[in-house]
């Protein structure tokens, strides 16, 4: 397990509650600085309480207010990271690795949840802060530096527009940062969304957007119109609105660009760069890389679409693997077509133009008698092994393997037009093949083989035989008989091809001459011919 990674993921876990109580500071501060100095009407009010009073005034509230939020935020925050810090300490030794992943697959659910849960303690401050500047003028006005409409107006302005504008940015900061220090997790712990508090992708644009789209223009509005109000009740000279407002006003739309562009760069990267993660995944996945997921570090509707992305990916591997550990059984033609075949593996019966190729090795039955049976399935295994190569790179779909002999089909499953020429091609090479094969078992103390081959071309019922438990592609007719009748004439390292076989020769093949054979089961006799290679003068 990587420990380095869970180490960086617990370093950045720290940087939290900085997030968290330095971007309320800023929020107060920028809603104390409006209040105490630029609201149009706030320095004709309690003229006796200074700049400092008020300063002094709210960090003593703010102070008061942070002792009750600061123990909910470490029961959030600290079992996580002791957690964390656990494995990262190798506390798990002697716990099986898929254990360990699964607890920091839970322990990710966990900090997914911390932006939501840390949300609710940020929430608490601003309603105790506002509450206080609401309740105090009336219940203590003599301990209030703000006589009481200036406090109201402050108490509700915490309310109204700097807790849910300081609320906002401290969620997606956190998130934001959360996710970064999430993503240096194991890759195996990061595979699916674990369960955890969300707040999908949509409520979060509606309620930036509402946000940026509605606050300004009200906050603005408010000011303004509340100004004319206390001018038109004698509470506000023509005066000081002139010289007062437009300061405020100024004030506030540098303030709402700053917050339009704070979150929007937070809101853009919250969708933006998980999408950027699956878009390199996908890169690779193009490039043949089926090992590489997402790692899923939210829970929103991307963190979804991640997981459904890597269960993709594993299907794709689980279908690989099957190609894989099926191709060793059936061939490759065959697992391809099974795959993508509508029914699955029920392939349908097709009476199918095929050419059946028959090998049998010569003498083998013979050598089993008397060789030791290790060293007979290593003869046997290698034999199979470069024949099955030469096949497979003519096109050829190997049905089974019956002992020492082999039986291929050209044209089944997959078409093939020129299938007659691609056996007898495959038959020369291998036949051509089994002399380097001897001399190497030579030099390995192995005993030599020799080959017959037969070919034939006609057509077959091809498709699944067998039951719903035991299912084998295969092919039924008289043409594949004939094939396995004509090979048990041939001689060793000899080839020999029927009649249908030669007439759909267009090649310059060499041929040694014809011979009547006389087939059980076939009234007539069957004309052969002999392949001895290529004609010399092929181009």
């Amino acid at each position: 397990m990587d420990v380095t990674g869970i180490q960086s993921s617990i370093r950045r876990l720290w940087a939290i509650p900085p997030i968290g109580i330095l971007g309320n500071l800023v929020g107060a501060g920028l809603t104390f600085v409006y209040f105490a100095l630029i609201a149009p009407g706030v320095a004709d009010s309690q003229a006796a309480h200074g700049f400092w009073d008020r300063a002094a005034f709210v960090g003593l509230v703010i102070a008061c207010i942070f002792p009750f939020v600061i123990p909910f935020n470490a029961r959030f925050f600290w079992p996580v990271a002791r957690q964390l810090k656990r494995l990262a300490a190798h506390d798990g030794d002697g716990e099986s690795e898929a254990s360990q992943i699964a607890k920091l697959s839970l322990l990710a659910g966990k900090i997914m949840d911390l932006p939501v849960k840390l949300a609710t303690t940020t929430s608490a401050i601003w309603i105790g802060t506002g509450l206080i500047f609401v309740i105090l003028p009336v219940a203590r006005p003599e301990s209030c530096p703000w006589d009481p409409i200036w406090s109201h107006e402050m108490g509700i302005g915490m309310l109204l527009v700097g807790a849910p504008v300081t609320l906002i940015h401290v969620y997606f900061a956190e998130e934001w940062w959360l996710r970064s220090a999430l993503r240096r997790l194991p890759a195996e712990a990061l595979r699916a969304v674990p369960p955890s508090l969300k707040i999908n992708v949509l409520p979060k644009i509606l309620l930036v957007s509402l946000t940026l789209g509605t606050l300004p223009v009200v906050v603005m509005g408010y000011v303004t119109l509340g100004q004319i109000h206390e001018i038109e009740a004698g509470r506000q000279s023509l005066a000081g609105f002139v010289s007062q407002t437009p300061t405020a006003i100024g004030f506030l739309v540098c303030f709402w660009v700053l917050v339009g562009v704070g979150l929007s760069l937070l809101m853009a990267e919250s969708v933006s760069e998980p999408l950027r993660q699956a878009g390199s995944v996908m890169d690779k996945m193009r490039g043949g890389d089926l090992k590489a997921g997402v790692k899923v570090v939210s829970n929103d509707e991307i963190g979804v679409m991640g997981e459904g992305f890597n269960r993709m990916t594993e299907g794709l591997r689980e279908r690989d693997a099957i190609k894989d550990t099926f191709g060793r059984y059936l061939s490759k033609e065959v697992v391809d077509e099974i795959l993508k075949s509508p029914g699955g593996i029920d392939l349908e019966g097709q009476l199918r133009d095929i050419t059946i190729l028959v090998s049998d090795l010569r003498g083998f039955t013979s050598m089993t008698d008397v060789t030791e049976p290790r060293l007979v399935l290593r003869v046997l295994n290698r034999y199979l092994e470069r024949m099955t190569e030469i096949i497979i790179s003519h096109e050829g779909t190997i049905d089974e393997f019956t002992g020492d002999g082999i039986l291929v089909f050209f044209g089944a499953p997959r078409m093939l037009p020129n299938h007659a020429e691609a056996a007898v091609e495959c038959a020369l090479e291998m036949q051509k093949a089994m002399s380097g094969l001897n001399e190497e078992n030579h030099d390995l103390g192995l005993p030599g083989l020799e080959m017959g081959i037969a070919i034939n071309t006609g057509e077959l019922i091809v498709g699944n035989i067998g039951s719903e438990k035991r299912k084998k592609y295969g092919a039924i007719g008289t043409p594949i008989n004939v094939a396995f009748r004509v090979e048990s004439y041939s001689a060793a390292r000899e080839i020999l091809i029927t009649g249908p076989v030669y007439d759909r020769l267009t090649q310059g093949f060499e041929i040694a001459g014809k011979r009547e054979l006389s087939l059980k089961g076939i009234d007539h006799p069957m004309t052969v011919y002999q392949v001895l290679g290529m004609q010399s003068n092929t181009v």
